[in-house]
């Protein structure tokens, strides 16, 4: 996959290291977020916090094929990407990809599980990965969905997507979550090569 379009190589090793870090604090802020219940003086102090973060960063601003989340394919979960669980691959092939999340409380849907939203969300990161595998962009035409069972908060899962067939530029591909035996969702998409 390190032929993928969506590779920062301009990305220092100290700037990959350091976006890991900010990318892991993120998501423990999410969690702890989704979690609390603070007072109101707290929430407004919060929110001050990081309003002068976002003045900090606004003048950084670069064009998208320059930033940091989401452009570092090889080096990152989910290719850094912010609003995303990590997901960790363990297998990449030419026409299979397989990794292993948990979805913490930010991703709450309701009774304890993940938001089918983000599930979808996680799908179309790992089919799209693997469509763009080839380092030829590709968008998404459909992600079509079937929920059998809820994916439960803190418990790790195993994604899978594997390359169905392809036709010229069309691009079909199939997938499926699992937590340990139990089959949670599956996916059918077909992805579209660019011109």
């Amino acid at each position: 996959m390190s032929d993928t379009p969506f590779d920062n190589p301009a990305a220092t090793p100290e700037q990959v290291a350091a976006f890991s870090s900010v990318l892991d604090a993120v998501h423990a802020f999410h969690d702890a977020l989704a979690t609390a219940a603070p007072d109101a003086e707290l929430l407004d102090r919060l929110a001050g916090d990081l309003r002068g973060w976002t003045d900090t960063l606004a003048p950084m601003v670069r064009p998208e094929r320059e930033r940091l989340s989401g452009y570092l394919a090889t080096r990152l979960p989910s290719r850094g990407h912010l609003a995303l669980p990590p997901v960790v691959v363990d297998l990449s092939e030419e026409d299979r990809i397989e990794g292993t999340l948990t979805f913490g409380p930010f991703f709450l849907g309701g009774g304890g599980a993940a938001h089918g939203g983000a599930i979808l969300t996680v799908f179309d990161e790992v089919l799209g990965v693997l469509a763009t595998a080839d380092g030829k962009p590709a968008r998404t035409a459909y992600l079509k969905s079937d929920f059998r069972s809820p994916v439960l908060l803190d418990t790790p899962v195993r994604v899978r997507a594997w390359v169905d067939r392809v036709e010229g530029r069309k691009r079909f591909i199939r997938g499926d979550m699992w937590a340990g035996e139990t089959l949670c969702a599956e996916v059918d998409s077909l992805f579209v090569e660019l011109r």
